[in-house]
């Protein structure tokens, strides 16, 4: 994956700084919405797959 080179790190406050420190002290992961739909996805494909194999 290429990212270009004039990318710069956003400040982060409010609830999504609530929810990543939350994530950070349980060791867990934050995910949005679209990156949760395509894992679902992913996992559903490699379901079917597996049972038609």
């Amino acid at each position: 994956m290429k990212y270009p080179l004039h990318t710069q790190s956003q400040p982060v406050s409010g609830e999504a700084a609530k929810k990543l420190l939350e994530a950070i002290d349980s060791g867990s992961a934050v995910v949005n919405d679209r990156v949760l739909a395509l894992a679902k996805r992913i996992a559903a494909r490699r379901r079917k797959a597996q049972k038609h194999a």
